[in-house]
């Protein structure tokens, strides 16, 4: 009985000694930035290394944010490219990788091989699109030809200097030339700031270009625009004119809704196989600019306490073609008001939520936003030259996502009045 029992005892140990073998796991830590950032190439090379499989870490620099929502969408691309072996977990200051071991198996080596390659091939076909940020001069720039002044062109959220391809013609026949900017319009703005006045004085270095140029500016791309004239440390008397057309300059309310658009458009790209697209969406940040643009966010409130540049001219330009009628809005705060006006908590809960619905149906209402900003909102202290058209935001500019063909631009006009008048004011020859 004793001699069975033994027997019987060493059986168990030994089936759970090999289970224990089978699910053994291995762990690895991927530190996380201070801007809440983990890089693609750091987990492929330590992966590779705690299992033992020949891989070169990829030269390709990519990251993916942890912050917010960032943080689910991350795990759920990275689970979706590394498997279920995989367990993804989260703590200060590190993203832990569980790897079972089942997956380093003799017979499925050369999978696990193959996701790891596939994980870098595809951060660096996101690195590859991350490219085009940067200055870029078009074949009509010519440092240092007062004949043909330059413009720089930066864009706004959700867009890029693609956005302009309808204006660019335009500009470039009245005697301009033209550089862009693209930036990844999800990063924090302040960090977009930063890198924008770095990009400029390091082109206008690299090309020796001592005149200065104006900059035209839409939506979001005014608030770059802005931090590199209005900042003393960045201040290099080289911006002749400021335009900025439908500036966020007070916020926008609508900006709570791009968090969720991005989150949407992360997800579909990895249910849709698209893996490199979903790590533009996660490299380039979720919504985090949108946060800095609701009104009274910090970063707007810091930005607005600086005074204008003197000697520099600003030109504002709005648009009033909203998407809501006068009666719908009337019909919206009719049943808002009639809601609010029940007792119980129904109707405090409706009141509260209901709090800056006036600013933001300005945003949407015809007459008195674009569809996105509202008139009052583009407005700055100081600026004086502001004109109201009767178009909405993407109108103003043309963008091709709602105009795909070449014909007027609404803001145009304006724009190419101001950009003479500054000429002829800074004593230059004015183009044709």
């Amino acid at each position: 009985m004793e001699c069975a029992s033994r027997r019987w005892a060493g059986i168990v140990l030994m089936m759970l000694a090999g289970s224990a073998q089978a699910m053994a796991v291995r762990s690895v830590e991927i530190p996380i930035g201070q801007a809440g950032d983990v890089e693609v190439a750091e987990i492929v090379a330590r992966l590779a290394q705690a299992s033992g499989v020949p891989f070169d870490r990829p030269a390709a620099s990519l990251t993916l944010s942890t912050q917010g929502l960032s943080r689910g969408l991350t795990r759920t691309l990275l689970q979706e490219c590394l498997g279920p072996e995989v367990e993804i977990q989260f703590r200060p200051g590190a993203m832990v990788l569980t790897v079972d071991d089942r997956i380093l198996t003799a017979g499925r080596r050369a999978e696990w091989l193959r996701r790891l390659r596939e994980l870098a091939d595809r951060a660096t076909d996101a690195a590859r699109h991350r490219e085009r940020y940067g200055m870029r001069a078009l074949a009509s720039y010519r440092p240092n030809d007062p004949a043909r002044p330059t413009i720089c062109l930066v864009h706004g959220l959700n867009s890029s200097s693609g956005g302009f391809v309808h204006m660019i013609p335009w500009l470039q026949d009245a005697g301009y030339g033209i550089v862009t900017y693209d930036y990844p319009f999800n990063r924090r703005i302040e960090e977009s700031c930063t890198a924008f006045a770095r990009d400029w004085a390091a082109f206008r270095r690299q090309t020796g270009d001592q005149l200065p140029w104006a900059i035209v500016a839409h939506s979001m791309g005014a608030l770059l625009a802005r931090s590199l004239v209005e900042d003393d440390a960045t201040w290099g008397q080289d911006v002749s004119s400021l335009i900025l057309i439908a500036p966020v300059n007070q916020g926008s309310h609508l900006a709570r809704v791009q968090t969720i658009i991005q989150l949407m458009n992360g997800l579909q790209s990895i249910n849709d196989k698209k893996t490199s697209k979903a790590m533009l969406h996660l490299a380039d940040g979720l919504g985090q600019a949108a946060q800095d643009m609701l009104p009274g966010s910090a970063l707007l409130t810091n930005l607005n306490r600086r005074p204008r540049r003197r000697g520099i001219p600003y030109h504002i330009v709005a648009g009033d073609s909203g998407f809501l009628t006068r009666d719908g809005r009337a019909r919206i705060e009719a049943r808002i008001d009639l809601v609010t006006r029940n007792a119980g908590i129904f109707g405090r809960l409706t009141q509260a939520a209901a709090a800056d619905l006036p600013e933001l149906l300005d945003e949407l209402t015809d007459g008195t936003g674009d569809g996105c900003i509202a008139v009052a909102r583009t407005r700055l202290a100081g600026v004086a030259d502001h004109v109201t058209l009767h178009a909405n935001h993407a109108e103003l500019i043309r963008a091709p996502l709602l105009f795909p063909d070449p014909g007027p631009v609404a803001c145009m006009p304006e724009v190419l009045r101001w950009l003479k008048e500054d000429q002829m004011r800074s004593g230059e020859r004015p183009t044709r």
